[in-house]
């Protein structure tokens, strides 16, 4: 575990989810409100760098911190409006180790309520409207679906599974390269004085 926690240390772990998740989201229309059927959402996000910190315990555990600002359109059949959000996600991701030697980690995705949304309104109406309608829980519910969207696609669930010997055998030639011989020169006999001998090497 020791080994573990040193190669996935903090800094590489919040780059790798940085690199994972790209720049830019996008997702929708989705229907939203009750039944799905009072509107449809468009999302357009941009990622800031991840934060976060080890948590205290037996398994490698990490607090990830995702900030994103995010441009929601909302399409209410009528009309149409648009909000900015500055979110932060908070991930908890634990690293385990499986059989026979399998580095798998557990992203587990926060509640609707955990998600932070500071709300802005682009327009009179869309102010009013988010007071009485109830727009930031919705949309906190929405990113949330994002988040549970980003952490199914193919790829992030390869890299959330790493089979260490199978990437070794990919990568034992470049490792070898370091200590194997690189010619015929590496091979020569160097001879080495006994103490008090004047022979000369």
């Amino acid at each position: 575990m020791e080994f573990i926690r040193r190669i996935l240390h903090r800094e590489r772990i919040l780059r790798t989810v940085d690199q994972l998740l790209g720049d830019t989201l996008e997702l929708g229309p989705i229907g939203a409100g009750p039944g799905r059927a009072f509107a449809t959402v468009s999302v357009h996000g941009t990622y800031h760098p991840t934060t976060g910190e080890e948590l205290p315990g037996e398994l490698l555990v990490y607090r990830v911190l995702l900030p994103i600002s995010v441009e929601f359109d909302l399409d209410m059949r009528v009309d149409r409006h648009r909000f900015n959000a500055e979110v932060v996600v908070p991930l908890t991701l634990s690293v385990h180790v499986d059989e026979p030697l399998t580095i798998r980690w557990d992203i587990q995705v926060p509640a609707e309520h955990e998600v932070q949304l500071s709300l802005q309104s682009g327009s009179r109406r869309a102010a009013v409207l988010q007071k009485v309608a109830g727009i930031e829980a919705e949309l906190r519910r929405f990113l949330v679906k994002v988040v549970h969207t980003e952490l199914e696609k193919p790829y992030v669930k390869k890299a959330t599974n790493l089979d260490m010997e199978d990437l070794l055998d990919a990568t034992w030639p470049a490792i070898s390269a370091e200590f194997l011989p690189r010619g015929p020169e590496d091979r020569l006999a160097r001879t080495v004085p006994f103490a008090g001998s004047s022979v000369e090497p």
